[in-house]
């Protein structure tokens, strides 16, 4: 959570979705080349996890996928958090937002990623430690705007919605490969 720390309260522009003239006023200037969308970009794809998925098994998703996060979803596809392998590696006791001890960490990577040691007052479930405050945003959000966001909110991801279902994900891995081939633009 950044300082001030309200991840969950973005409000997206209503845009008209054109490129901005860094040389005009406030208001958009329409251009032949629409801003790329979230939907343009979004992996339709994703790994989730539920509530009741044991953290065993979500370190296992992470090495079987090679990613760091998944949004937490319930039985109809609704998004109702989102856990990382930070999720995994500092919060130690349920609903605990306090980081573990360096010399704990450590011994959390001497056979791999493998999650909490095992002890009886630690979480066992995603649900005990995803975070609940999800920064999420519809598909028809531009890709300019996303990036502020999470660069400004300090997010390596953002799920992507319908409403309250989840229809995809971007990450800033996503980001970088796009502008790699490119300006971020609609084809």
């Amino acid at each position: 959570m950044t300082p001030g720390g309200d991840r969950g309260n973005f409000q997206w522009p209503v845009t008209k979705h054109a490129r901005r003239d860094p040389g005009a006023s406030e208001d958009f200037k329409t251009s032949e080349e629409e801003d790329m969308l979230s939907a343009d970009l979004m992996t339709h794809e994703v790994a989730t996890v539920t509530p009741e998925t044991t953290i065993d098994r979500l370190c296992d998703l992470f090495r079987e996928r090679r990613i760091t996060g998944a949004p937490v979803v319930d039985g109809q596809g609704r998004l109702v958090g989102i856990v990382s392998k930070d999720d995994v590696l500092f919060r130690r006791r349920r609903g605990s937002s306090e980081r573990a001890p360096e010399a704990d960490i450590k011994s959390l990577f001497t056979s791999g990623f493998v999650g909490f040691a095992q002890a009886d007052d630690l979480p066992t479930r995603v649900g005990e430690i995803m975070t609940r405050d999800v920064l999420s945003a519809p598909e028809d959000a531009p890709i300019e705007d996303l990036c502020r966001m999470m660069w400004e909110r300090r997010v390596h991801r953002v799920p992507i919605v319908r409403g309250a279902r989840l229809v995809g994900i971007v990450s800033a891995l996503d980001v970088c490969r796009a502008v790699m081939n490119g300006p971020i633009t609609r084809p």
